[in-house]
């Protein structure tokens, strides 16, 4: 049998994996091409997995752990899409606060499964103005969340700059100038994943570049620990009804539901790694995101009105995950007197444990 192709995106969160991958999915079919996505979440309820799977593509979720600590579910998976769901290329996100893949996960692919995938370079998504922000000081990468995205840098085979429809002039210089100086070497993509530009320029360049899991990062695991124990995770499934049974706006709700939490985030100056929502009710579906408390609320999906719908809720901050919880329930307190109601399906909040990985080299595989 053929082998297939397997590309792995990284990246920190709310670098807009989920949206790449949606992007790369629509336009590899359109050539013809079953694909198949993998997500990956520390707990279930993924809002990924919702988004990605309400297009139609066969998708599979790891959740409870990280692909680095849970190999064999990521192989089981892929080998699912391969032999079962007969995907001609397989595309997977890992959790964006996860780093040291090459080593974890490039190098035992490669070693273990190579009859079967043929590994493409490993591609490090990028938030531009993460970036920016993140190395205008350079304390920002010697601990915390900012260490963890330095080394999911320095790991990567190739970078991909993502949001480019959003760069002014200026800011594309000083991306340019900061690339040059700190990552030399590394093959750079100017993508929009939103737009769907530059995607395809980035497919072929991984096509004609046959060297996968080039760079193994230095990892020290009590920094990185340290640093995915500062994040809270809250993972939570509601049905939302009009207690009066009337039609709710499902795109003007989920604006102001996420325009409540980051005025909160604001006020309590609590970095986000991103807020995400997914609501539906029969077929029709709206998703949406923030990636930092400053930053603008993005909406994608036709508004419709129902009187009840499922919401989905991701959020991770650099807060506890018992406060995390606490916000919402003020805000879900708040709209009672709306006369919104919240059925809890599904809750799940915590901060990640310290990674213990299936394998790890120190030393790169043959391709």
């Amino acid at each position: 049998m053929q082998k297939t192709k397997l590309i792995l995106v990284g990246g920190f969160l709310g670098a807009g994996k989920t949206t790449l991958l949606g992007a790369t999915a629509r336009r590899l079919q359109r050539q013809g091409v079953k694909v198949g996505l993998i997500t990956n979440d520390q707990a279930k309820g993924l809002v990924d997995t919702h988004i990605l799977s309400a297009s139609g593509t066969e998708v599979e979720e790891i959740a409870g752990s990280c692909f680095c600590c849970n190999f064999d579910g990521l192989m089981q998976a892929a080998l699912y899409l391969r032999d079962t769901a007969g995907c001609e290329t397989i595309v997977a996100e890992p959790v964006g606060s996860c780093t040291d893949l090459s080593a974890t996960l490039m190098q035992p692919i490669k070693s273990y499964y190579k009859s079967y995938f043929r590994l493409a370079p490993l591609t490090v998504l990028i938030d531009p103005f993460r970036l920016k922000e993140t190395f205008e000081d350079i304390k920002n990468v010697q601990q915390g969340s900012g260490y963890i995205y330095l080394k999911q840098l320095e790991e990567a085979d190739h970078l991909a700059i993502n949001k480019t429809d959003l760069l002014d002039n200026d800011h594309q210089q000083f991306l340019k100038t900061l690339l040059q100086d700190k990552f030399r070497d590394y093959p750079v993509h100017y993508i929009s994943a939103l737009n769907e530009k530059g995607i395809q320029n980035w497919l072929e360049a991984l096509d004609h570049d046959q060297h996968a899991g080039t760079r193994i990062a230095e990892v020290d695991y009590d920094l990185y620990a340290k640093g995915e124990a500062l994040m809270g995770w809250y993972n939570a499934t509601f049905i939302v009804s009009h207690d009066e049974r009337l039609l709710v706006p499902w795109a003007e709700f989920n604006y102001k539901f996420l325009q409540l939490l980051q005025q909160v985030f604001q006020r309590e100056a609590i970095a986000i790694g991103h807020l995400k929502t997914f609501i539906k009710s029969g077929p029709s579906h709206l998703n949406a995101n923030l990636t930092g408390k400053d930053r603008e609320i993005s909406i994608q999906g036709t508004p419709f009105s129902s009187s009840s719908a499922r919401l989905v809720v991701n959020i991770r901050a650099e807060v506890t995950p018992d406060l995390l919880r606490e916000i919402v329930e003020d805000i879900i307190d708040a709209y009672t007197h709306h006369h919104i109601e919240f059925q809890t399906i599904e809750l799940k909040h915590l901060s990640p444990g310290r990674p213990v990985p299936t394998h790890r080299y120190s030393k790169v595989a043959g391709n």
